[in-house]
């Protein structure tokens, strides 16, 4: 009868190691899936915040352009972009529904230059109206921005 040598003895342990391993290997890949899933997640989010903001920016704009041409701002409810591009929602701009009155005129103030005389027998006087515009945008899966401004449009007394 043959008596077992060392090498023989261990043969065992070395696949138990091997399989140690390969469980360890898994459980790290694992782990690495979970934490990029969480990553996708929370980047999704910042996108859809994001999306709410550029939207809200976009109402302002277009209370700025309003207040250029015609003296007085106003913000029509607005769907932004093509819906090919937005398939479960587009996003959109309104008047923040938060406040009694969301475009407001909060006074006028001189005018600096405005006491030049440029023509004979007096020149119109300039002041500026100052209007506070609040705007709302909102994204389809439900996140939503708030931007305040204060602008001002050049009048004659």
């Amino acid at each position: 009868m043959r008596t077992p040598t060392a090498t023989t003895r261990e043969s065992g342990s070395i696949l138990l190691i091997t399989v140690l391993l390969l469980l360890l290997v898994a459980m790290l890949g694992f782990a690495a899936l979970d934490t990029a899933g969480g990553d996708q997640q929370v980047a999704g989010f910042q996108n859809r915040r994001d999306l709410a903001f550029f939207a809200a920016d976009a109402g302002l704009a277009t209370a700025l352009e309003t207040l250029t041409t015609t003296r007085t701002p106003s913000v029509p409810n607005t769907s932004l972009g093509d819906a090919t591009i937005f398939p479960h929602g587009q996003p959109s701009f309104r008047l923040d529904p938060s406040v009694a009155q969301p475009i407001k005129s909060i006074g006028a103030g001189a005018f600096p230059g405005s006491s030049i005389n440029i023509v004979a027998g007096g020149a119109p006087t300039y002041m500026l109206r100052y209007w506070r515009i609040r705007v709302q945008g909102d994204e389809a899966a439900g996140s939503m921005a708030r931007l305040e401004a204060v602008a001002g449009a050049l009048i004659t007394n």
